[in-house]
């Protein structure tokens, strides 16, 4: 008679038992780096919508001043920042009138600019010279991005922007930002 080998079944158990352990450990982990990865994308999603929005208020600080064709007697604030430290008011001459129009060379026309924090959002608007008024543009979309804490500072040459934002949808994803720009018309 021949004779036959194989496993046991206790053998065949404790095989399935250490695979069983090995595929839940396997899936636990696979769970937890998705979670990591979901985490880090939306978090690159808000910094990179933090630095888009705060472009223009950058490249605004930095030319604030420059009016080439307005005599030096013409006296006018380059930068105002309201007692809050939550809005701020730049002029400067870009070039373009009110139509949008390049103006003469000699024109003696500057444009103001005026940035503010308002109800969880940093807005925009054209031509304000106060804090106050409706028609604003938000620079972050409502339904996407939450900002906490918006402040403005004066420096000596200096501008420091301090803005801490989170998403909407999950709050747990927050970025902190301390920007400093140096006014190049000063």
């Amino acid at each position: 008679m021949l004779k036959q080998s194989g496993f046991s079944l206790f053998e065949v158990l404790i095989c399935l038992m250490i695979a069983s352990l090995i595929l839940i450990g396997t899936s636990q982990c696979y769970q937890q780096l998705q979670m990591r990865l979901s985490d880090d994308y939306l978090k690159s999603h808000l910094q990179q919508t933090v630095h888009q929005a705060l472009a223009g208020l950058s490249k605004d600080i930095k030319r604030a001043g420059f009016t080439p064709h307005i005599s030096t007697e013409t006296k006018f604030k380059p930068i105002e920042i309201n007692d809050r430290q939550d809005c701020i008011v730049i002029r400067y001459d870009s070039g373009l009138g009110d139509n949008g129009s390049r103006e003469s060379l000699y024109s003696t026309y500057f444009d103001v600019f005026t940035f503010r924090y308002h109800q969880n959002n940093l807005e925009y608007k054209h031509a304000a010279t106060k804090c106050d008024g409706l028609n604003w543009q938000r620079l972050f979309d409502p339904n996407d991005v939450n900002v906490t804490q918006f402040s403005i500072k004066q420096r000596s040459q200096t501008i420091e922007i301090k803005l801490t934002a989170e998403l909407k949808k999950h709050a747990h994803i927050q970025y902190h930002l301390t920007k400093i720009i140096k006014n190049e018309n000063r």
